[in-house]
């Protein structure tokens, strides 16, 4: 340790003052300058403060896989509007609760870019619905926009937000489930984005341990884990989904080879005729497919 601490006691402050703003001077001290890795709090507080910003940082882009294939296809089939909207009013409640309890940034940093990444998810959904209209668009926008500020602002009070935020936890888990029904009823997961999906599994995992390590706010806790287990639930729709694609397009290949096999004329060279040959004309060759060959593909494709 000793060869150790004589790097350790002379890192640079470009190096110093982000770890310190990181896990904080007492941190530092412990697992840094004095290379105490036995100290398991400071361990543990510096492993959430690392997952804490790595959500942070993967929430500011979880989304916009989603956005950007809505843009492409020019559709949104299988996202559902009420399930955006349930979710964007449930994280608008989430980061009204944390900013007025001062909570660290890290602790829910990645609300603030999903609240602002939902409501361009909502505004694509409503522009590329063929029932949209610009007026519905902007009464969901003004709702979304005012309710923030009211919650986020001195004119709610504490406790009332608190409340709000348990209620909250079922308006969150409700989100999803339109999503799931829309899943289960089109049979796939649209233009749903892999990406999304799964990373907001991970950070809702994530969550459930920096929340018990930094804040210990139950609430919040069980929002965390709850979410965790309906995003579970979309991930395993998605996985089915592929498999399900995949089977259906191995099928049709399938379909395809046996309808052209069928097409495909046996003439035994015995019985095949010989037709003469004009003197001076160059004999034409005729080239049919192999039967055998076709059926082996078939067999690959079973």
């Amino acid at each position: 340790m000793a060869a150790l601490q004589v790097i350790t006691h002379r890192l640079p402050w470009i190096v110093k003052e982000p770890a310190v703003a990181l896990i904080g001077q007492e941190c530092y001290d412990s697992l840094i300058y004095n290379t105490n890795f036995s100290d398991s709090a400071c361990i543990q507080y510096s492993i959430s403060k690392a997952l804490g910003f790595g959500i942070v940082l993967g929430g500011s882009i979880v989304k916009v896989p989603q956005i950007i294939k809505i843009v492409r296809s020019h559709s949104a089939r299988g996202l559902s509007l009420s399930s955006y909207l349930l979710d964007t009013a449930a994280t608008g409640i989430t980061v009204a609760y944390n900013v007025r309890n001062e909570f660290p940034w890290s602790t829910y940093g990645e609300s603030v870019f999903l609240l602002v990444q939902n409501v361009v998810i909502i505004t694509l959904i409503v522009l590329y619905s063929p029932r949209s209209s610009p007026a519905t668009l902007a009464l969901i926008l003004g709702a979304l926009g005012t309710s923030t500020y009211l919650l986020s602002s001195p004119l709610t009070p504490l406790s009332t937000l608190k409340l709000l935020l348990s209620a909250s936890i079922p308006l969150s888990l409700s989100s999803k489930l339109p999503q799931i029904i829309s899943n289960f009823k089109l049979g796939s997961t649209g233009q749903l984005s892999a990406f999304l999906v799964f990373n907001s599994l991970a950070g809702c995992l994530a969550r459930v341990y920096t929340t018990s390590t930094e804040t210990g706010d139950i609430v919040l806790w069980w929002g965390f884990a709850l979410g965790a287990l309906l995003n579970g639930v979309i991930g395993a729709q998605m996985l089915a989904s592929w498999n399900q694609e995949g089977s259906v397009a191995a099928e049709k290949v399938k379909e395809k080879v046996e309808d052209e096999l069928e097409k495909v004329e046996v003439h035994p060279e015995a019985e095949t005729p010989v037709k003469k040959v004009q003197q001076g004309a160059s004999p034409k060759v005729s080239r049919t497919s192999s039967p055998a060959s076709a059926k082996r593909y078939v067999r690959k494709l079973e």
